[in-house]
C-alpha cells in the first residue's frame, strides 16, 4: 500500500515539475499577413435575453454565439470592470450577452512573451492558434491564467476570443509583456481587424 502512495505521489509530482517547465506555446504568423489593417477589432453579439435567463457557461455561450450578429467594433481589449447596470463592451444590453471577437495582434519583435486575458464571466481566447485563456463559468472580473508564448517572428497574429456576461458587472481585457521586460496592459493599438 506504501508503494502505491509513494508511487502516485511520484507521478503527482512529474506532471507538475513538466509542467512548470513546459515549453512556451509557439504561435502560428497570419497567413497571409494583413496588409493595412482597421484599428480595433470585429465583434458579434447574440443577447439571451432578461433576467431570469441566464447564461451559465461557454458551451451555452457558443450555441448561442453560432447565431451572433455583428456589432459596433472594440477598441481593443481594454474593457474595465462596469458599473452594474452597464452594457457590456460596445452591446445595448448589461446582461445575459454572448460575443465573439476576432481580428489580429501585432508583436513587433520575435521572442518570449506570457499574455493574460481577465475577464468576467466566461472566456475562451486564442492566439495565434494556440489557447491562452479559458474560463467555463462565471467569475468576477480578474485575471484567467497567464500563458507563455513564443512569437517566431514580428508581425499579425489571429485572434480570436469567445465571451459571456451573465448579470452584475462586466469586464474583458489583456495583458502583455515580453520576456524581461515590464508586463503591462495590452495597448489598444496592436490590434487590427
Amino acid at each position: 500500500m506504501k508503494f502505491i502512495r509513494t508511487g502516485g505521489l511520484a507521478i503527482a509530482m512529474a506532471m507538475i515539475a513538466s509542467a512548470a517547465f513546459a515549453a512556451p506555446l509557439k504561435l502560428q504568423p497570419a497567413s497571409p499577413q494583413p496588409s493595412n489593417p482597421k484599428a480595433g477589432l470585429d465583434v458579434k453579439y447574440k443577447w439571451e435575453g432578461n433576467p431570469p435567463r441566464k447564461i451559465q457557461n461557454m458551451a451555452k455561450a457558443k450555441q448561442l454565439i453560432k447565431k451572433a450578429q455583428p456589432g459596433t467594433p472594440l477598441i481593443g481589449l481594454d474593457y474595465r470592470d462596469t458599473t452594474e447596470g452597464e452594457p457590456v463592451l460596445t452591446f445595448n444590453q448589461a446582461y445575459n450577452v454572448a460575443a465573439q471577437v476576432t481580428g489580429y495582434i501585432r508583436f513587433d519583435a520575435p521572442g518570449i512573451y506570457e499574455l493574460e486575458t481577465w475577464s468576467n464571466d466566461g472566456i475562451d481566447a486564442w492566439v495565434g492558434g494556440q489557447q491562452i485563456g479559458y474560463v467555463s463559468g462565471i467569475q468576477g472580473c480578474d485575471a484567467n491564467q497567464r500563458t507563455e508564448v513564443e512569437v517566431p517572428q514580428a508581425g499579425w497574429y489571429a485572434l480570436k476570443i469567445d465571451y459571456f456576461q451573465k448579470k452584475g458587472t462586466s469586464c474583458l481585457m489583456m495583458k502583455w509583456g515580453k520576456q524581461g521586460e515590464r508586463f503591462t496592459w495590452t495597448p489598444n493599438d496592436v490590434f487590427g481587424r
